[in-house]
């Protein structure tokens, strides 16, 4: 069983200016999560903020396929964005970006926790890496607190095609593979961080490690039956 809800993920790292933070969090739970659920390419959306390692936020947004990533609703929101939307991005830092393929998903609900690991191969055999890896999926989750994992490779097609289009972002930072580890509790993570997943064990393997932190669940959004429409005011 898979917890992600498709085989086509985009993910993103950011930090945002101390002064627009408040701002930030307002605009994604009114305009920037909802707008790519309604387009009707995305299935789900959730924010996280960091309790450990850095950038300071992560986004993950599911879609059916990695093609749906860059449906037409989609392309036309990021085609011309609000003076807001504007304003809010520029205000974003330490930009990683990028579509994926979800290779292996496992587990059964949305943990309040996930650790995110961003990968690059530094050894002689990319998809050999890669398959090990797929293989380890089911064995991590097994450990205590472990609800949810989730590896999944750069779809650079689809971001190609994204950025062909979009208003702004294009030269943000990529990653290749990204191993999500949803728990329970942050605390959870901390073992298999601490040996399977170390570092060192990792660079053993092939891999060197782009990036890791532990992010909290901030908000999460999907899709609503028709007719299910909430209208929000001004918001204080």
């Amino acid at each position: 069983m898979s917890a992600l809800m498709g085989s086509g993920a985009l993910a993103l790292w950011l930090d945002v200016a101390a002064h627009l933070d408040y701002e930030t969090d307002g605009w994604y739970i009114d305009e920037h999560l909802p707008d790519r659920i309604d387009t009707g390419g995305y299935l789900r959306a959730r924010r996280y903020q960091a309790v450990e390692g850095e950038p300071a936020y992560f986004s993950l947004f599911e879609a059916s396929t990695p093609e749906a990533l860059a449906s037409e609703g989609y392309l036309s929101l990021v085609g011309k964005i609000s003076d807001q939307s504007q304003r809010i991005r520029a205000g974003f830092s330490n930009v990683v970006r990028n579509t994926f393929r979800v290779r292996a998903s496992m587990g059964r609900g949305v943990g309040a926790a996930v650790a995110s690991l961003r990968l690059k191969v530094s050894g002689a055999d990319p998809a050999g890496l890669a398959a090990a890896m797929d293989e380890q999926v089911p064995a991590l989750l097994r450990w205590h607190g472990i609800v949810g994992v989730h590896w999944m490779e750069a779809a650079p097609e689809v971001r190609a095609r994204m950025d062909s289009v979009r208003a702004v972002g294009q030269q943000d930072r990529s990653a290749d593979y990204v191993l999500l580890i949803e728990a329970t509790r942050a605390a959870e993570i901390l073992p298999l961080r601490a040996t399977l997943l170390s570092a060192t064990a990792l660079a053993e393997l092939g891999w060197s490690e782009e990036g890791f932190g532990i992010y909290s669940l901030l908000y999460e959004v999907s899709g609503r039956p028709a007719g299910n429409e909430i209208i929000l005011g001004d918001r204080i």
